[in-house]
Parts: structure tokens; sequence; C-alpha cells
């Protein structure tokens, strides 16, 4: 039998999955419940990416340094994650990291970045985070997995680049919202499984 491709893929669609647990089970039967790792970013940061990739039918970039997930026509998409408007309603965590990882913080070009936000030059810092992140990819992916709450579907909707880069926060090009994004949304899908 050969296997089902999924295309779960749809830009502006927000497609919602039920996650029930996540075990992990032993060669003797035996049966560990680690749901727990679900809500820690470094502990779910690969599998929600590997679903989405399952879901989505867009594989896994095995180009090293390049964006997360690359479909067959070679468009490039990149996955980022926010807090859920269920888990998290509270306005303040409203902006979210859309922008490479190399520009924030200590990383290599925070600093840069957040030196020319100082002196003003917002063109600027958006020019370095262009380079370092958002001239790479076509698409972004957008999932609930920051501090993921298991009682809440995981969902993600798709969002190319142009839409992205108008979406920037005007006063740091790293961020975006999560209102403004998922006010993109057409329709959502729930999907039941594989």
């Amino acid at each position: 039998m050969a296997k089902q491709t999924l295309a779960y893929n749809e830009p502006y669609v927000l497609y919602k999955i039920e996650i029930k647990s996540l075990k992990v089970e032993f060669g003797n039967g035996a049966v560990l419940d680690v749901s727990h790792l679900l809500s820690n970013g470094r502990a779910n940061y690969i599998l929600f990416e590997n679903l989405i990739s399952t879901f989505s039918g867009i594989g896994q970039n095995s180009q090293g340094g390049k964006s997360d997930l690359r479909d067959v026509a070679g468009f490039n998409f990149e996955v980022k994650s926010y807090q859920d408007v269920e888990a998290y309603p509270a306005s303040k965590v409203d902006f979210f990291h859309t922008a490479s990882s190399s520009t924030f913080g200590a990383n290599n070009h925070g600093p840069v970045v957040k030196r020319l936000l100082d002196e003003g030059n917002y063109g600027a810092a958006l020019e370095l985070c262009k380079e370092k992140g958002y001239d790479k990819n076509d698409f972004y992916v957008y999932v609930n997995s920051a501090q993921y709450r298991i009682e809440v579907p995981l969902s993600y909707v798709i969002v190319p680049k142009p839409e992205v880069l108008r979406l920037l926060s005007k006063s740091d090009p790293r961020l975006i919202s999560r209102r403004d994004v998922l006010g993109l949304v057409t329709k959502t899908i729930e999907i039941s499984g594989l």
C-alpha cells in the first residue's frame, strides 16, 4: 500500500490538530507518558515541525542552515511559534519573534539590530533582518506551539513572505503581531489525524 501524501498547505487557512498525548513505548511493552514535554519549546520544536511537514506535505529541508521546510517546487518555509490566543489571551503577548534567531539578543547580529533601532534606523535594521533571514524564505508557517498547552489543539497557518513583511512591527522589524497574522485567516480546517 502506497503512503498517503497529505496536503494541508493552503496559505491563510488555519489548520487545527487535536493532540491527546505524547507517549514513548518501550520494547517490553511499557509506556511512558511524556506529554508534559510538549509545553517546552526545546522539546516540541522538532516534533511539531515534523508534524507540520507530515500534514502539509511539505518536506523537511535537508540543506543545513536553510529554512525549516522545503516543497518539491523549491519554495522555502520557515516555522515560527507564537502563544495560542485561547491559552494566552493577554494582549501583552501579541508580538512575537518572526525574524531569524541570529538577529535577537546577544546572538550574531542581535546587538547590531538593537543599535540600529536605538539610533532610529529602522530601515537599516529591516535590511539586515532581510539579509539574515527574510530573503531566504518564501513562506512562514506560524504555529501555536510557544508554551504549548495540550488542552488546546495544535494549529498552524501558512503566510507568504510579502504579507509577513507588510505586517512586521513598525518599531522592530524582527516582530510580528499574532492578532495581525491570525487576522489573515480565511477559514479553519480541523485535521482529524493521519
